[in-house]
């Protein structure tokens, strides 16, 4: 793992007890602290503290003082003045610091006030804590410092206002200045301003001038700093050893990978102020991996996995747990699920579920076109599988799977040759993209001169040797698409159903003609149309880019409103082409008849008659027999 880089974010502790001058504290992260920093449980008194403050680098800067105090109150800036006041940029050096102490300083954004005028520094302060803030004023200069939400308790020198809210400061020299704030009883912020470039001790004391700084404090009952936050620490996927200090997942990260490759993830723990936590005493981090998954921590020295792992469980001891990596990978060619469990002294950070597909236990073969006699084009999809039923790619995310090479499909020539198709070749790989677009693998194969049927048939042999036969596919060779047909799905419609014209298309010989020789093509001259009225919209008609499949190709339309039988005629000009070329004298018109009927259950006049004409003549029918009835008695 790549060495942390020094952060501006210090997470310091708070007082716990105000009793005989002695706290209790959470460190500073080992990337912030000095060597023999605070640690957890140790007595935080004037001997031990080595967190320095910021030197001041620049005028009119708000900085915060970090160094916690061992007095029960916060430290205001002790004046600096004459030349040792001057900020020193080119050397990052400038006037001493460190009699500058806050109390209960929990966290804060940036110590250094890099932020410019308008913007926000932020810090969390426990209710019982002081804020020490400082600054540099030029020659002929005065600053003054605001609070809102609390009161300035002790300033260097400065002028302070009636009400403890506004303290200014300056006059013919370089000076140094600060202030302690604390917040007001009950208040949950306090918000901190520095206003600079007065030319008069009477404006800054106006509260006027340049805002140069502002730091907005959060009030807290109780630090929880170094306490560990499930909002900022969890088990990230990494998509290598080096893909670290993340947040969420990487872009490319998978959660399927081949049996021959690693998974990585990162761990990050911190706490509720984003700052990484650590902790006086080492503690306990363990990952481990069910399904036999092995797992490898990233070595005490924090550089990266070098090796895969030989154990389904690991763990380091450490008093810096934060953005570790694991490396995770598949104990055999079998294919594997895995959960991941990472923890610190028992705290779960997070789990994950992990896939390792294993060797290619099955091939599919299907949706073969129909193939052109004499044609070498003809083409069907394969799919591979592993004994769990995973799916597995040639490529992922544009990446080769060098447990899956594309050259282990062949031809299998005990099935290939049986009737008019034989010769199967890949033509393009399985894969599945980032997005999870699969693009199913494709073969073409050979069909004969001879139309009729055929099966074909590929084998894969994976890294260890085993063989896998597909299934024996059926297909059929045809010839080119010479005449055709229409039918509708329905011998009536009424209005507004959904009309469907499926036209069919043969060979010379009375087979449905091949998928691969084309019934449309880009000429205007050559694109298929249909005339027909009766119908209301069109949902998919004739086009340019037409094609069949499996010797036929469907267009649907909405019917009209309007009843009736109408006709009509569709047209190929391609294929119809073709029937000339074959000596036919001209194409044979393809009509088509569509049927409308109302879809009204009203009676008309003439159905009216009709039903009166047969009442009359059942009546009639039955006085004819009670005669005759009378008539025998």
């Amino acid at each position: 793992m790549s060495t942390k880089t020094i952060k501006k974010r210090i997470a310091l502790v708070a007082v716990s007890a105000l009793t005989a001058g002695l706290f209790t504290v959470v460190s500073a992260p080992v990337s912030n602290a000095a060597a023999g920093g605070a640690t957890v449980g140790a007595v935080n008194n004037a001997a031990t503290v080595t967190q320095a403050n910021t030197k001041i680098t620049h005028y009119d800067r708000l900085f915060v003082a970090t160094m916690p105090s061992s007095t029960g109150s916060g430290v205001a800036l002790t004046a600096v003045s004459g030349g040792d006041a001057t900020p020193d940029v080119a050397s990052g050096g400038g006037p001493a610091t460190a009699s500058a102490r806050s109390l209960g300083l929990v966290n804060v954004s940036d110590i250094a006030g890099g932020l410019t005028a308008g913007t926000t520094q932020t810090a969390v302060l426990l209710s019982t804590g002081a804020l020490s803030v400082y600054t540099a004023t030029a020659a002929n200069e005065y600053s003054a410092f605001t609070v809102t939400g609390g009161t300035f308790s002790s300033s260097t020198g400065t002028s302070m206002n009636a009400t403890a809210t506004l303290a200014s400061h300056g006059g013919t020299g370089i000076t140094t200045f600060g202030v302690v704030a604390k917040p007001s009883s009950g208040s949950t912020s306090m918000i901190i301003r520095l206003y600079t470039g007065n030319s008069s001790l009477a404006n800054a004391n106006a509260g006027l001038g340049d805002l140069e700084g502002q730091i907005t404090v959060t009030i807290a009952s109780a630090s929880v700093a170094g306490t560990i936050s499930p909002v900022y620490s969890g088990v990230f996927g990494a998509t290598s050893g080096t893909d670290d200090s993340l947040t969420a997942d990487s872009t490319n990260f998978v959660a399927s990978k081949q049996y021959g490759s690693d998974h990585f993830l990162n761990v990050r723990i911190k706490d509720a102020y984003n700052t990484e936590v650590t902790v006086g005493s080492a503690g306990v981090l363990a990952a481990t991996a069910t399904g036999g998954a092995l797992v490898n921590l990233a070595s005490a020295t924090e550089s990266d996995p070098a090796a895969d792992g030989t154990t389904t469980s690991d763990y380091v001891s450490t008093t810096a747990p934060d953005d570790w990596m694991i490396q995770i990978s598949a104990p055999s060619t079998a294919p594997v699920t895995t959960v991941v469990t990472v923890t610190f002294n028992g705290t779960v950070i997070g789990s994950r579920t992990l896939v390792f597909t294993g060797e290619v236990a099955k091939v599919t073969l299907s949706s073969p076109v129909i193939g052109k006699t004499s044609g070498t084009a003809n083409y069907a999809y394969f799919r591979l599988y592993d004994a769990a039923g995973n799916a597995v790619y040639s490529e992922v995310a544009d990446t080769a799977q060098s447990s899956y090479p594309d050259t282990a499909l062949v031809n299998d020539p005990s099935v290939n040759g049986s009737g008019s198709a034989s010769a199967v070749t890949r033509s393009r790989l399985v894969e599945i993209s980032a997005a999870g677009v699969i693009t199913t693998g494709r073969v073409t194969f050979t069909c004969s001169a001879t139309a009729g049927p055929g099966t074909i048939g590929v084998t894969y042999t994976n890294g260890s040797g085993s063989v896998v036969k597909s299934n024996a596919l059926a297909v059929q060779c045809s010839g080119s698409p010479l005449t055709y047909s229409a039918s509708w799905d329905k011998a009536t419609y009424i209005p507004g159903d959904l009309a469907k014209l499926t036209v069919t298309f043969k060979d010379s010989k009375g087979f449905l003609a091949n998928d691969v020789d084309g019934i449309a093509n880009t000429n205007a001259q050559d694109t298929p149309s249909f005339s027909i009225g009766g119908l209301d919209k069109t949902i998919s008609g004739p086009v340019s880019s037409d094609t069949s499949d499996q010797g036929v190709i469907t267009y649907t339309y909405t019917v009209g409103a309007t009843e009736g039988t109408y006709t009509g005629k569709i047209i190929f000009p391609v294929v119809d082409a073709r029937q000339v070329a074959a000596g036919a004298s001209s194409a044979a018109v393809v009509p088509v008849t569509l049927v409308v009927k109302s879809a009204t259950t009203a009676v008309s006049n003439a159905d009216v008659l009709k039903s009166i004409v047969a009442l009359i003549a059942s009546i009639n029918k039955q006085i004819q027999a009670l005669q005759k009835l009378i008539l025998k008695r």
